[in-house]
């Protein structure tokens, strides 16, 4: 006969494994870095309205160097 956790799914047998107190540090520090990545994607986008800002200037530029 089986034993109860073998037909356990794997996430379940990990819940089992991990302590609450585990758990809630794993849950804080996946919180930190989805806040990070919110901000690094709203750095990406910035520096690509930039990006965009400096091509539009430097084809102005040229345009008024051109013959």
């Amino acid at each position: 006969m089986k034993e109860p956790h073998a037909t356990a799914s794997p996430l379940t047998r990990l819940r089992n494994r991990l302590s609450g107190a585990h758990i809630r540090s794993l849950q804080a520090e996946l919180q930190t870095e989805r806040e990070r990545i919110t901000q690094l994607e709203a750095e990406l986008d910035e520096l690509r309205r930039d990006s965009l800002r400096v091509a539009e200037l430097v084809d102005l530029v040229e345009q008024q160097l051109s013959p």
